[in-house]
């Protein structure tokens, strides 16, 4: 959480610190987003080819009903959690800086 009482130099220090560090696992987690996307349609790709009964219509549902193609659309949703909550730790992390530079600016003018 972040207070204003805490909002200081070292506080930013951190946050540029997160960010940076985060980089890299940023990256990497939207790159496990669009592959398990990639794998799940496949699966489901796969699974339908797999269905020799039925209208398109039993075919479809019947892949939504898959083992596997259940299981990668699952392993996507995890990948989207993890980096959307990376994202948004990033996202706080920025909000520190900004407030930290606006607060700085009103103490140079002398309103804080």
């Amino acid at each position: 959480m972040v207070s204003l009482e805490n909002l200081n130099a070292d506080r930013v220090d951190r946050a540029l610190g997160v960010i940076a560090q985060t980089d890299l696992e940023v990256a990497e987690w939207k790159g496990a987003v669009l592959r398990t996307e990639h794998m799940a349609k496949v699966a489901e790709a796969l699974a339908y080819k797999a269905q020799s009964d039925g209208s398109v219509e039993d075919r479809k549902q019947a892949v939504k009903l898959d083992p596997d193609v259940q299981k990668r659309w699952e392993e996507h949703l995890q990948a989207v959690v993890k980096h959307e909550a990376l994202k948004a730790r990033r996202e706080r992390e920025f909000i520190v800086i900004d407030l930290f530079r606006t607060i700085e600016a009103s103490r140079r003018k002398g309103n804080v």
